[in-house]
């Protein structure tokens, strides 16, 4: 007879694995930033700049069209999981190729669209791990793809003579080729099969075309408003908020199964004085590294632009939490109406701030429009009851 497991042991041991997680994750995030800090002295700012605007692509096009695979690989039958898993990796690979064929002629969008097309096919290699709620196995893969892309990629920039941002560029893509490889093994016994029908693909990955051009297309705005050091200042900031809150998309990740089996009741998710704690950790670090940045030499925009994105950070790790229950309740049209509709609100904002404010007024933007996101979301959650026929 298996023991009951009370909300207080399960969060315990979910708290465990998203400790493990973390720790893989502050491995891979502190590459991204030796990986970031190279870039920086060896091409500029401005360098850093255009290459914040091809992972505002990647951020546009990839998750997009992964979505409506990710969120059906957390709530559907095996069957169907490795099935729409195959054709997962296909777009993955079409992606890729893409990008390979656009890069020598518009080098943000071909760079954007090889990243794009690589991350999907790690997450294929992941999905399994993600399916059954271990994001510290999971976390694994990440950390070791960014270790092989950062030592490839700083090896050529402080080797190299004169090196350029494309060659460098390239070289980080180098594990995206293995993925792709291990992925066609993989996903070779399983003919592919769409991720749902028609209607309910469109919602997905509107959602998710929402979600990203909400918070990666700014980037593009940004630079045509401003200048590409305005943007590695606002890109400095989101690469350290990224990794902040990707605390609360692995403790979500450990919810996976439970919630899939409850269909999304909240008492099989994260218990909510969990979440709010997690939030709050997350932005209190934000703002004290924002602290410490304004104190020392660095341009205070930077400094102020990070303090502001703490509010940020709190805001969307709760978001992100909320996000997955939400998921597994298949409140799919809710999602993609507040993932579109908060894209003008934000744009708008940011249109208005960032001539005079630059970075400071896109943090602001996002803090406001993120504020709120999670309003709709608890009001989804907490003060509208859930249909029960979907």
């Amino acid at each position: 007879m298996m023991s009951e497991v009370t909300p207080t042991t399960a969060a315990t041991r979910n708290f465990a694995k998203t400790f493990i997680a973390m720790l893989w994750l502050g491995g891979t995030r502190g590459l991204g930033l030796l990986w970031t800090l190279v870039l920086i002295h060896k091409l500029g700012i401005g360098s850093y700049g255009l290459y914040g605007m091809a992972a505002a692509v990647t951020g546009l096009v990839g998750p997009a069209l992964d979505n409506a695979f990710n969120v059906r690989a957390i709530r559907e039958s095996e069957e169907r999981f490795v099935a729409e898993r195959t054709a997962r990796f296909l777009v993955a690979l079409a992606l890729v190729a893409l990008g390979l064929v656009l890069i020598g002629s518009v080098y943000f969008v071909g760079f954007g669209l090889i990243v794009a097309g690589g991350e999907n096919a790690f997450n294929v290699l992941k999905s399994r791990l993600v399916r059954d709620g271990h994001p510290d196995k999971a976390s694994r893969i990440d950390t070791v793809k960014q270790a092989t892309s950062v030592v490839a990629g700083s090896v050529y920039l402080l080797a190299a003579h004169a090196p350029t941002l494309l060659t460098a560029s390239l070289m980080y893509c180098t594990p995206y080729a293995a993925a792709v490889l291990l992925g066609a093994v993989i996903v070779r016994k399983y003919r592919p099969a769409i991720p749902g029908p028609p209607r309910l693909i469109a919602a997905l990955t509107g959602e998710m075309l929402g979600t990203m051009a909400y918070l990666q297309a700014d980037v593009l705005l940004l630079a045509y408003l401003t200048n590409t050091t305005i943007v590695g200042y606002y890109t400095l900031a989101g690469m350290v908020v990224v990794a902040i809150i990707s605390v609360g998309q692995a403790f979500a990740t450990t919810y996976h199964e439970p919630l899939r089996h409850a269909d999304g009741a909240l008492s099989a998710g994260p218990p909510l004085r969990y979440t709010l704690g997690l939030a709050a950790a997350g932005g209190v670090v934000v703002f004290l590294i924002g602290l410490a940045l304004f104190i020392s030499p660095v341009p205070t925009q930077l400094a102020v632009t990070m303090m502001i994105m703490s509010g940020f950070a709190a805001l969307r790790i709760v978001s992100w939490i909320f996000q997955v229950i939400l998921y597994n309740q298949r409140r799919d049209l809710l999602r993609f109406t507040a993932a579109v509709a908060l894209v003008p609100l934000k744009f708008g904002l940011l249109a208005a701030l960032a001539p005079s404010l630059g970075a400071v007024g896109a943090a602001i933007s996002s803090t406001v429009g993120d504020a709120v996101l999670l309003l709709v979301f608890t009001m989804a959650l907490y003060r509208k009851p859930r249909r029960e026929n979907t």
